[in-house]
């Protein structure tokens, strides 16, 4: 046997995508998903009346008044990292915050303000949005040889994609799926893989994945991402967010996204499996395209992801029409091969000679002259 021939066939860098993408929210926005610093004002206004009159919603609204100040004119907000920072610190450490919250009732508004954070996203997000429309439009017109990071909770990407996924194949969502696998078994006698399955990798969970905590099994709903927040709970116990039970062990389901905190829960085993998908994803890709996403302090271990992933050849691309200063150098952090677009979603999707190059690498240079907006370095 040829050795060199034998470890060429072993260790050679396989072929992976032509480009990589990363969602942040400012990718959902234009269908209507709120940003993450409008969540918390929304939940604190009158605007959603059945927050005001859940018992959750007034759970987590009076816990939130008798431990931080706001403006509401002003529109000063404590960030949602702040108050899931304060919450974690006396579940981690196991205290109580005073007689008024013991530990137990930490953890249930804990579990509520989730709850409400998962309502706001169902409840604002447009179903019926045309940004990811025309982003799986323009995929299936040039080239639909890509992966996906989305770091949102909303399922407005896979509602898009189901409207046209006749010309794209199908979603891996690259984790197990108990309900899907065990249909697929049950009518096939084995699992069948799609080898034209785009991959979407949901960093911080999603509204449509529920989580069995004694099986640790994932059920995905497609059809239900919304949220009844007048079930009945007992508020020095955690509220579960489920409407189901799984078919394995009678255990509740919980709906599994990763809320915004300075102490993210990423051995989470779901979230693990996928951040290490996408690990292998970004390492064999030709290029990574961030959409939205400016890397919020809290999501250090995505800078990690990042850093350690990228290689000296790679490509990165920025769109964010973002007017923060220290949006440039959090890139340029990761690597010096970053090209900045200073446009909106929607506005990168309108420009079709743009869209086009990013995703076949073919472009004029007066194509860019007229319709980009670029960062100089």
């Amino acid at each position: 046997m040829n050795i060199q021939t034998t470890s060429q066939k072993y260790t050679r860098q396989l072929t992976g995508r032509d480009v990589f993408f990363v969602f942040g929210a400012g990718a959902s926005y234009a269908d209507g998903a709120p940003l993450q610093a409008d969540i918390l004002p929304i939940i604190m206004s009158n605007e959603l009346p059945d927050i005001r009159n859940s018992k959750t919603g007034q759970s987590v609204t009076e816990f939130i008044a008798d431990n931080f100040a706001w403006d509401e004119q002003a529109q000063i907000y404590p960030t949602l990292e702040t108050v899931f920072g304060f919450l974690d610190y006396f579940i981690s450490q196991d205290e109580h915050l005073s007689a008024q919250y013991p530990n137990a009732r930490i953890r249930a508004i804990k579990e509520g303000l989730i709850k409400l954070i998962h309502y706001v996203i169902s409840v604002k997000s447009n179903e019926r949005g045309k940004t990811y429309r025309a982003f799986w439009e323009a995929v299936c017109r040039h080239n639909p040889n890509i992966a996906i990071l989305t770091l949102n909770y909303d399922t407005l990407l896979e509602d898009a994609f189901s409207i046209i996924k006749a010309g794209l194949g199908s979603i891996d969502y690259c984790l197990h799926l108990m309900n899907y696998d065990l249909a697929e078994k049950i009518r096939t006698g084995f699992l069948r893989l799609n080898p034209n399955a785009i991959k979407i990798m949901k960093g911080h969970g999603s509204l449509n994945w529920k989580y069995c905590h004694c099986c640790k099994q994932v059920l995905l709903t497609p059809w239900d991402t919304r949220i009844d927040l007048f079930e009945e709970h007992n508020d020095e116990e955690p509220s579960s967010s489920a409407k189901y039970f799984c078919p394995m062990d009678s255990s509740e389901f919980e709906t599994l996204i990763i809320p915004p905190s300075h102490i993210k829960k990423i051995s989470h085993p779901v979230i693990s499996q996928i951040l290490n998908e996408a690990m292998r994803e970004i390492r064999s890709c030709k290029k990574v395209v961030f959409v939205g996403y400016s890397f919020p302090d809290a999501d250090v271990h995505f800078k990690a992801l990042f850093k350690k992933s990228l290689s000296s050849g790679q490509q990165v691309i920025v769109v964010n029409n973002s007017k923060s200063k220290t949006l440039k150098y959090n890139y340029l952090a990761l690597t010096d091969n970053v090209r900045f677009i200073k446009l909106s979603f929607a506005d990168f999707l309108e420009s079709k000679s743009l869209v086009k190059e990013i995703l076949t690498g073919t472009s004029s240079m007066s194509d860019r002259q007229n319709q980009l907006s670029i960062y100089n370095k």
